[in-house]
């Protein structure tokens, strides 16, 4: 990711499959799992809070505020059912304000498949 994509862009997706490590994450969990697995790392994440869970839609609104200047960005979690325990999770992180988020949504939606990722791997509900 360029400089000029920063300065110019200000939200991140995985379905987007421009950063070969922001591509939607399949999680060996059937769907309620994979949701509650979701949930339970992004109330563990600082900074991120939780809006809404739609269980009959997996999905998750939750924002995250950044540190100095209090800037929220927007995040929407979407999971759905590849097989009886395969759960592919898809997101969206966008900024509210600004052309340009510096790579910030970029590195939340990193930040989530990482701690999914060290979750399922360790086997604990995140």
């Amino acid at each position: 990711m360029g400089v000029l994509t920063w300065l110019t862009r200000n939200w991140a997706d995985t379905d987007k499959g421009e950063d070969s490590r922001l591509r939607p994450l399949d999680l060996p969990l059937s769907l309620a799992e994979a949701l509650a697995k979701v949930e339970n790392a992004v109330r563990g994440l600082p900074l991120w809070e939780i809006v809404a869970v739609d269980v009959a839609n997996a999905t998750i609104r939750a924002l995250r505020r950044t540190r100095l200047f209090r800037f929220v960005d927007d995040i929407t979690v979407r999971c759905e059912p590849v097989a009886e325990k395969q759960t592919r999770v898809h997101a969206r992180s966008q900024a509210r304000l600004g052309k340009g988020d510096f790579g910030q949504n970029r590195r939340n939606l990193l930040q989530l498949w990482a701690v999914l990722r060290d979750a399922t791997a360790q086997g604990s509900p995140a």
